[in-house]
């Protein structure tokens, strides 16, 4: 096999990989290389078809090369200014199970932590195992509300009171 054809397959494995792993384009810049090297190498082989193939591989070089630039600085543009959720913001919205019963406070486990929580205003009390709502995150207490189904009847977990 021609050296040309390794170093473009070598190339071509690193722009798949840059699709699926979050390198932030240093694969595709490696891979990008591997194309023009192999089609370089290709020009110079004294194999017929060598003359076209190398060629392709510097235009497909190029033309990944602008794809992938574009492609960047769009997602780079579009993911800039989204808000960053991370530790206790990213849990409102999300369901916990009551660990206690919560009358107007008590605990909760959610996302293998055990929670002090408080009941949302207007709402009643809480029982064992009853699946709730984080609402909203007070320091390190999480505000819940009872999770209902569409019906509008609270869900009870079959091992309250236990």
């Amino acid at each position: 096999m021609e050296t040309f054809v390794v170093i473009a397959l070598i190339g071509f494995g690193l722009l798949a990989a840059e699709l699926l792993l979050p390198t932030g384009g240093i694969l595709a810049l490696f891979g990008i290389a591997g194309l023009v090297a192999g089609g370089i190498l290709a020009l110079g082989s004294s194999d017929g078809a060598a003359d076209w193939i190398g060629g392709a591989l510097i235009t497909l070089a190029v033309l990944s090369g602008i794809s992938f630039f574009f492609i960047t600085r769009r997602v780079v543009r579009t993911t800039r200014f989204l808000p960053k959720l991370g530790g206790t913001e990213e849990m409102v919205g999300g369901e916990a199970e009551a660990r206690s019963s919560i009358d107007p406070a008590g605990k909760v486990f959610m996302r293998g932590t055990l929670w002090s929580a408080r009941l949302a205003d207007g709402v009643g009390p809480v029982g064992f195992g009853d699946k709730v709502r984080v609402e909203a995150v007070d320091g390190l207490t999480l505000v819940v509300r009872p999770v209902t189904t569409p019906a509008g009847t609270q869900v009870i977990n079959s091992h309250q009171g236990s």
